[in-house]
């Protein structure tokens, strides 16, 4: 009879995660895709006191860098008013491998800690903000997978920010 602390499988904790990721890299060089991303500089953006927004040299990010992903869904929902007056965004809904994304400089705490929520990613020819990481696996408190979903960012929100001036359509051309 053995006691449930001794039992150990073949391979170790560190072993499978390195084979989940090796595979995982397999599956995405095959069938994935690419998305660029951009980490907000706290150290170098100046933000109004009030309004949050880029002032005097707006807001900075450092990147891009390409992210190799396992799936990118890009819905797009087109230009409707609601009744309450607000336009529709297109979303994007990303799955990762948590070792590609860390290679942006994303950490676990910048994920339980919301660090991420002034990041751009862009992907299809559009800007979008993240709103929600969520970790999908784990072994032994390694992550395996990350979940990204994000939302648009209209031209008219980023003309203060001149990284991004190529997602912000020529004069005359319409938003999409």
């Amino acid at each position: 009879m053995s006691r449930a602390d001794w039992k150990r499988g073949r391979f170790s904790a560190t072993e499978e995660t390195e084979r989940i990721d090796r595979g995982l890299r397999a599956w995405q060089r095959h069938m994935g895709d690419v998305i660029s991303w951009w980490r907000f500089s706290h150290l170098r953006s100046v933000s109004h006191d009030i309004y949050d927004e880029g002032d005097a040299g707006g807001l900075a990010y450092d990147g891009p860098w390409p992210v190799p992903v396992l799936h990118a869904t890009h819905v797009e929902k087109g230009d409707q008013e609601s009744d309450r007056g607000f336009y529709t965004v297109d979303t994007l809904d990303v799955t990762a491998s948590f070792d590609q994304v860390q290679k942006t400089g994303i950490t676990q705490a910048d994920i339980h800690h919301d660090r991420y929520l002034r990041d751009r990613i862009a992907y299809d020819g559009r800007l979008f903000r993240i709103t929600q990481m969520s970790i999908l696996g784990q072994i032994r408190r390694a992550d395996v997978l990350v979940s990204i979903t994000a939302v648009e960012v209209k031209p008219d929100e980023i003309t203060a920010d001149s990284v991004f001036a190529q997602y912000i359509p020529a004069q005359g051309a319409g938003e999409r």
